[in-house]
This record gives C-alpha cells, sequence and structure tokens, in this order.
C-alpha cells in the first residue's frame, strides 16, 4: 500500500516544473513576492540612500576644498583627505552591496565581488583605523 502511495507522489513529484509544484505564475509571484522590499525594507533602503548621499558630497567636498586651496594642503589635512578618500571607498564600493544584501537577503553580484566586497569591508575601515591612530600619535 505505501509503495503505491510513495510511487503516485514520486510521479506527480515527476510533472513538477519548480520546488514547490505550483505553476509557474504561482511560482513567479512567490519569488516576487518574496524579493520586493516591506516598509521597514523601505526605510531602510531611505536611510541608507541619505547616507550615501550625504557621504558622497560630504567627502568629495572635503577632497575638493583641499585639493583647490594650496593653503589648506598641510600634512595634518591631507590625512583629512585621505581619511575621506577612504570612505568614499566604503560608500561608492560597499554601501551599495550592502543594501542589496540586507533587502533582498540575496547575493546578485556573483564570487568575485563578494571576495572584493569582503576584503575591502575588511581592509579599509582597518586602514582608518591605523590611520586615525598615526594621526593622533603625530599629534601629540
Amino acid at each position: 500500500m505505501e509503495d503505491t502511495a510513495s510511487a503516485g507522489n514520486e510521479t506527480s513529484k515527476a510533472n513538477c516544473t519548480n520546488d514547490y509544484c505550483v505553476s509557474d505564475e504561482q511560482y513567479l509571484d512567490m519569488i516576487r513576492d518574496y524579493i520586493r522590499p516591506s516598509a521597514f525594507e523601505w526605510l531602510l533602503i531611505t536611510f541608507y540612500l541619505a547616507v550615501f548621499v550625504l557621504g558622497l558630497v560630504g567627502n568629495a567636498l572635503v577632497c575638493f576644498v583641499v585639493w583647490y586651496d594650496r593653503q589648506l594642503r598641510t600634512v595634518t589635512n591631507l590625512f583629512i583627505v585621505n581619511l575621506a578618500v577612504a570612505d568614499l571607498v566604503i560608500i561608492v564600493v560597499c554601501l551599495p552591496p550592502t543594501v542589496l544584501g540586507d533587502v533582498t537577503e540575496t547575493w546578485y553580484l556573483g564570487p568575485v565581488m563578494c571576495k572584493i566586497v569582503l576584503y575591502l569591508q575588511v581592509c579599509v575601515p582597518s586602514a582608518l583605523i591605523a590611520e586615525v591612530l598615526l594621526v593622533k600619535a603625530l599629534t601629540l
């Protein structure tokens, strides 16, 4: 009796085109519902967008002002420019993939970008901390 039930179940699974054994339209609707951001995720996206724009504009202005005015090209200000450039790298390279991963809970950018982003997310903040310690040590 159990053999016929399992054989019938295997036959019905053989006719399925996806893991959930639903129609393709229902399956696509399930995927869209999973990927579509919720209200909280839209709030998170808005917050990330504000951080992205403010960080991009603020750090670019720091770099531009020090580059434009020759009197501001001191050792301390060049360290600050270096911090601004490192912050720009974090904002441009690390923030968009982080938002994408947080909202969709899926990695779409492939294995190479995964390694690059993770490497930069570890190395750039470590370099920033080392630089802040260096600036602090030089000003003592």
